[in-house]
C-alpha cells in the first residue's frame, strides 16, 4: 500500500510539472500571437488613416496623432501584456509612439523585460512587426513579459487549486474503491465459508442421524438380549455370579459408553437452537456442582465454588449451558489423580459480559496439543470421544460467547467462558432471584 501511494504521488508531481510547463509555453505562444494580430490591424487602420494615394503619407499621421492614438489605446485597452507601440518609416525612423499603459512624457525606448523562469522557454527580446502596405513602414508592438508572468502565476495557483482537489478526490476515490473491493472479498470469502459449513453440518447431520439409527437399534437389541440372558442365569441353579456377572456388567458399561457417544455426536451433530431466558447464573452453577458431587467424592476430586454475590441475571439456555459446563468439569476431572481440585468461580467481567472459570491444579494442555484440544474426535486420553470440549465451545458460541484457555504444563489450566448478558431475540425475562 505506501508503494503504490509513493508512485502515485510520483506520477501525480510529473504530470503536474509537465502541465505547467506546457500551460508556460502556450499562454507565451497564445499572447505573442495576439500581438501578432493586432500589429497587422493597427498597420491596416494606420496605413488607411495615413494613405494620400497609392503610397502613405507620415505627414497625416502625425496630423491625426491624437486620432491614431486613441484608436491604438482603445485596442490595446484589453491587452496589457502590450508594452508600447511604435510606427516608423521605410528608414526606421520613428514617427509614432504610443505607450501601453499612457505615461505622461515620452519614454524613451528601451528593451523589455522578458526574463522567464528556468522552466520558460529562452525567448529573449520580443517584438511583434507589421509593415505597412506598399514597404513604407512598420508598426512594431514590444511585447512585456511582467503582465504575463502575471498570469501565468494566476493561472498556475488556479491549476495547482484545481489539480491538489482532483488529485485527493481521485486518491480518495481510488482508496474507497480498493477498501470496497477487499471487503467485498473478505465478504465473499466468509459467506463461502458460512456456506461450506453450512453444507458441511447439514451432510454431517444426515450422517449421523443415519448412524445414530442404525448403531442405537442393534445396541438397545443387546442391551435387551443381556437382561434375558442375566436374568436366565440367575435362575440356573448351582451358576455363580461372579465371572458371569463381571462379564455382563462390562458388556453393559460398554453398551451404555457407545449410547453416550452416539448421543454427543448427535448433540454436536444438529445442536438444538438455543432457547435464551433470564436466569441466576449462580444457580444453574450450582445445579450442575451438585450433580457431579458424588462422581467427583468416587474420585477424590475436590470440587469447590467461588461465585461472586449480587451476580446480574444472564440470557441462557439453561439446559444447554449446563451440559457445556458439565462437559468442562468431567473433562478437568478427567485429567486429575486423587487429591486433585477444580474451582468453578463466576464474576462479572469488565466488558459486561460474565465470566465463568473451571480451573483445575492438573497436568496442564502440553504447548503443542492446545491448538487442537477443540477438535472433533481429538482427544490426548486413552478411550475419550473428541467430543466434550467440542460440543461445550459450540454451546458457548451458539450463546453467543466464546472459550479461552490459560494452561500452564505441570500448573494446571483453565478454561474461561464469556457469556453476553442479553441477546437480541430472547423470551421475556422470568425472575431469576427465585430459581
Amino acid at each position: 500500500m505506501l508503494l503504490f501511494g509513493t508512485l502515485l504521488g510520483v506520477l501525480v508531481f510529473l504530470t503536474v510539472q509537465l502541465t505547467f510547463r506546457e500551460l508556460n509555453i502556450k499562454v507565451l505562444a497564445d499572447r505573442l500571437d495576439l500581438g501578432r494580430v493586432e500589429a497587422q490591424r493597427i498597420a491596416a487602420a494606420v496605413a488607411d488613416l495615413g494613405r494620400d494615394g497609392p503610397a502613405v503619407d507620415f505627414s497625416r499621421i502625425r496630423a491625426q496623432q491624437q486620432v491614431i492614438t486613441f484608436l491604438i489605446r482603445e485596442r490595446l485597452a484589453m491587452r496589457v501584456f502590450i508594452h508600447h507601440v511604435e510606427i516608423v518609416d521605410r528608414f526606421g525612423i520613428r514617427q509614432l509612439f504610443v505607450s501601453n499603459p499612457p505615461v505622461t512624457e515620452e519614454p524613451v525606448p528601451s528593451t523589455p523585460d522578458l526574463s522567464f523562469p528556468d522552466s520558460w522557454p529562452a525567448v529573449g527580446e520580443q517584438v511583434v512587426v507589421a509593415p505597412l502596405p506598399g514597404g513604407e513602414g512598420a508598426v512594431k508592438l514590444g511585447v512585456s513579459a511582467q503582465p504575463i508572468l502575471e498570469d501565468l502565476t494566476a493561472l498556475r495557483a488556479s491549476l495547482r487549486r484545481k489539480i491538489v482537489l482532483a488529485a485527493t478526490l481521485a486518491v480518495g476515490v481510488l482508496f474507497t474503491g480498493l477498501f470496497y473491493v477487499l471487503h467485498l472479498i473478505r465478504k465473499n470469502r466468509a459467506l463461502e465459508h458460512s456456506r461450506r459449513s453450512a453444507e458441511r453440518a447439514s451432510y454431517v447431520g444426515l450422517l449421523a442421524s443415519g448412524l445414530a439409527h442404525e448403531i442405537r437399534n442393534p445396541l438397545n437389541a443387546m442391551n435387551m438380549n443381556l437382561q434375558m440372558l442375566e436374568e436366565e442365569l440367575q435362575a440356573l441353579p448351582g451358576v455363580t455370579d461372579g465371572e458371569c456377572a463381571e462379564l455382563l456388567e462390562s458388556t453393559k458399561s460398554e453398551i451404555k459408553r457407545l449410547e453416550g457417544l452416539v448421543n454427543n455426536f448427535l448433540a454436536y451433530a444438529r445442536p438444538a437452537q438455543p432457547r435464551f431466558e433470564a436466569e441466576n447464573l449462580n444457580a444453574v452453577v450450582s445445579e450442575v456442582a451438585r450433580f457431579l458431587e458424588n462422581d467427583f467424592r468416587q474420585h477424590q476430586v475436590e470440587l469447590q465454588l467461588d461465585l461472586e454475590p449480587l451476580l446480574p441475571a444472564v440470557e441462557l439456555d439453561a439446559t444447554q449451558f449446563k451440559q457445556a459446563l458439565m462437559n468442562l468439569l468431567v473433562n478437568a476431572r478427567q485429567v486429575l489423580k486423587g487429591g486433585g481440585r477444580v474451582l468453578v468461580r463466576t464474576r462479572a467481567g469488565a466488558g459486561g459480559d460474565i465470566l465463568v472459570d473451571v480451573e483445575d491444579d492438573g497436568p496442564g494442555i502440553p504447548a503443542g496439543l492446545r491448538e487442537r484440544i477443540f477438535e472433533v474426535f481429538f482427544s490426548s486420553r486413552g478411550g475419550g470421544t473428541g467430543l466434550g470440549l467440542p460440543i461445550a465451545r459450540q454451546i458457548i458460541e451458539r450463546h453467543g460467547g466464546k472459550i479461552e484457555v490459560d494452561s500452564v504444563e505441570g500448573r494446571g489450566s483453565t478454561f474461561r467462558m464469556h457469556l453476553p448478558r442479553h441477546h437480541a431475540a430472547s423470551v421475556p425475562a422470568t425472575e431469576a432471584t427465585s430459581r
